[in-house]
């Protein structure tokens, strides 16, 4: 679970990273958590969980938020603030959640409570992996890909190897997300950030070359997705 919160205070981030972890992973086996005071960051990765202080000091947090949902209208938003008196602003952007800084632990608490509920129907692969239960969300894989019997699944926290062909873990996991790329690479077009030529570029940066047999049925997933969030 790809997670940012982003806020001014510095102090405070590294507080509410730790207390977010905690919780988190309660719920999911899979956690990468990025902190900035900088929305820059947003530009070059997706979440699918955004931490967002309101009153940020260079930027408005709701119009910050807007554009998140823009982009990306499944992504969950969880508003932070110190000022009570702006959430109903926020409310235009239809938040997940509201944290109340004054309030930081109980509000907290509720939120991964909602969110644990949320994630329930949410669809996953469930795997034994090093000797323990793996439940995957099939929203975190960017891409994975088979080397000598290998298949590597490839999330923003870990890799994990498996013995079980290509054409099968698709199969598994059964998403209109997952789609080939080439003979050996399969993309989450979820995690497409760019286009270039015959290379696509995903979260963490990963270049994938597009094999020419799979080009047209990429190109054809990966447009009817964009058209499915209006990006």
């Amino acid at each position: 679970m790809n997670i940012i919160i982003l806020d001014d205070d510095i102090l405070f981030l590294n507080t509410f990273k730790n207390k977010i972890q905690h919780f988190a992973k309660k719920i999911f086996n899979d956690v990468t958590i990025d902190i900035s005071t900088n929305t820059s960051i947003l530009q070059n990765k997706t979440y699918s969980i955004y931490f967002l202080d309101i009153d940020l000091i260079n930027e408005n947090g709701i119009a910050v938020a807007t554009n998140i949902k823009r982009l990306n209208a499944s992504a969950i938003i969880i508003f932070t603030t110190a000022r009570n008196d702006l959430i109903y602003n926020a409310i235009t952007v239809q938040p997940f959640y509201f944290i109340r800084k004054s309030e930081l632990d109980n509000d907290l608490a509720t939120a991964f409570i909602l969110l644990k509920d949320y994630f329930i129907d949410k669809p996953f692969f469930s795997f034994k992996y090093e000797s323990e239960q793996i439940k995957l969300y099939i929203e975190d894989i960017i891409f994975f890909e088979t080397n000598d019997h290998l298949t590597t699944i490839f999330t923003n926290s870990k890799q994990y190897h498996l013995y079980t062909p290509l054409k099968k873990l698709m199969n598994l996991l059964n998403s209109p997300n997952i789609i080939q790329a080439s003979r050996n690479q399969c993309i989450n077009v979820a995690h497409v950030i760019q286009e270039k030529g015959n290379y696509l570029i995903l979260d963490n940066s990963y270049k994938i070359k597009i094999g020419k047999k799979y080009k047209d049925n990429l190109k054809y997933t990966l447009n009817n997705y964009l058209m499915s969030k209006d990006i």
